[in-house]
């Protein structure tokens, strides 16, 4: 009588930890769904003709998102190469909006500077969740050459941007 339920048990616990999502989904989600918003405050205080890649960046962040959470829901090595080629995607977009952003202004450079670097910061978070078997040859490179991994989560991002957000009234805060 013991053996047939102790056998059930085992299976059913052995069936839910299959199922189970690892806990770097959800964070690097949540980082994701995050960064988008906090790219796209940058098009009220940016040139008119960089709103394109800050389009792209936010755009890329929240691509990122529906793949994490296609992952969640299917965790698949397919969706799991959808979620670094979306994390490439981002990676490249920030990149881009590093090397576009040449600001005149001191006041617009400073801000500008602060929400890129904290979407850098975010790439740099994602990629160090990524377990190392799963991560892309540009996700370890992102994480061994950029900005270290200060293990922050979502809520560390939206308080630095806030802060930022006190400081230039341009952008709205989260």
């Amino acid at each position: 009588m013991k053996r047939p339920i102790l056998g059930v048990l085992l299976a059913s616990v052995m069936i839910w930890q299959a199922c189970t999502i690892p806990a770097w989904v959800n964070t690097a989600e949540q980082d994701a769904e995050v960064a988008a918003p906090i790219a796209a405050s940058l098009v009220d205080v940016i040139d008119p003709a960089l709103a394109p890649v800050v389009t792209l960046v936010e755009d890329g962040f929240s691509a990122l998102a529906k793949t994490l959470d296609t992952y969640k829901a299917s965790p698949t090595a397919t969706n799991l190469q959808a979620v670094q080629s979306a994390f490439e995607a981002v990676n490249g977009n920030v990149q881009q909006l590093e090397n576009a952003a040449q600001i005149k202004n001191a006041t617009t450079q400073s801000t500008v500077t602060s929400v890129v670097a904290l979407l850098t910061q975010a790439v740099t978070e994602i990629a160090a969740l990524v377990p190392p078997a799963a991560a892309t040859a540009s996700m370890k490179a992102r994480v061994a050459n950029s900005a270290k991994a200060k293990h922050w989560k979502a809520k560390d991002f939206k308080r630095a941007y806030n802060k930022l957000a006190k400081k230039d009234h341009r952008l709205k805060k989260l």
